[in-house]
């Protein structure tokens, strides 16, 4: 299945106000405890043997969030919060028509036809803030909406997806979303495991490419634990990530024992590109949880 390789981040980011800034890395730990690569072999296993790989390289699976990123930035922290807390106002019209059929198409030329979505729908996620809200006036104005298309990532690789595009005022790159019906989710071949002892660190992993031989995730753990490890155990179909919170003295940087969440950064070497490899977590089970960052 491969060797088990595990590294600590070259760099931390934190979380919460006073906070202190970006610490550096702990250097490396090498070999998994025997039940977390237990866990890992049991999971790989899962997957080898199971009908759902088939559906997740068959079906349409984005990976990444539809999280929307104007080139240069917002223009303020207010178009920021209120991107982030959905804080959207119509000023145009929505077609009422769903789009003809419009196929998601893969660099391999393989397609999927699915069911489409309205622009009401599509609207609908973006726009969650209700119209007599107090903050209503700082929200981002849509001025326009056209059917177009988007490229993400998913099971299969990059797609050009189907998509809404609407205009926001004052940007120049339209906030798309996937105009697609999502499909039923692939429910992971084998159960989660419980963590009653608050060891394991939940996982997200950053966008990467199929050449990449370094994945980077993210991981949070107490500002009392010495930090992070990601263990990795690769095979021929899948790469499996298991987070361990590390017990011990603080890192550099932490003048204080306190009740904050710290998220760290961790690059996890591969001994070969991930390139069609499903990337998994050892604690749920199923497919790495993307985050919006690069």
């Amino acid at each position: 299945m491969g060797a088990v390789l595990c590294g600590l981040a070259v760099a931390a980011l934190t979380a919460g106000c006073g906070a202190p800034g970006p610490q550096p890395g702990r250097g490396i730990v090498h070999g998994a405890p025997p039940d977390t690569r237990t866990r890992m072999e049991q999971v790989a296993a899962a997957w080898a043997d199971s009908a759902v790989v088939r559906r997740w390289r068959e079906g349409f699976h984005p990976l990444d969030p539809q999280d929307w990123q104007p080139p240069g930035g917002f223009r303020s922290g207010e178009d920021k919060a209120a991107h982030a807390a959905g804080n959207f106002v119509l000023r145009t019209g929505l077609p009422d028509a769903l789009p003809p059929a419009t196929a998601v198409q893969w660099p391999d030329g393989s397609t999927l036809t699915l069911p489409l979505r309205t622009a009401a729908q599509a609207y609908g996620e973006i726009d969650r803030v209700p119209d007599r809200a107090p903050d209503r006036d700082q929200a981002l104005a849509v001025t326009a909406v056209r059917f177009g298309g988007t490229t993400v990532r998913t099971s299969r690789g990059p797609a050009r997806v189907p998509a809404w595009l609407f205009t926001v005022e004052g940007y120049d790159t339209p906030l798309a979303r996937i105009a697609v019906a999502p499909q039923e989710a692939v429910t992971p071949p084998i159960v989660p495991v419980d963590d009653p002892d608050g060891t394991t660190a939940r996982l997200f992993g950053h966008r990467s490419a199929p050449e990449a031989t370094t994945l980077r995730v993210s991981a949070s753990h107490g500002s009392c634990d010495a930090g992070v490890a990601v263990d990795v155990l690769e095979s021929a179909g899948t790469v499996v990530l298991a987070g361990r919170i590390l017990s011990g003295a603080p890192g550099p940087g932490v003048v204080a024992c306190d009740a904050m969440l710290r998220v760290q950064t961790v690059q996890v070497a591969l001994s070969r590109p991930v390139g069609g490899r499903i990337v998994v977590d050892a604690t749920t089970g199923g497919a790495l949880e993307q985050t919006g960052d690069n």
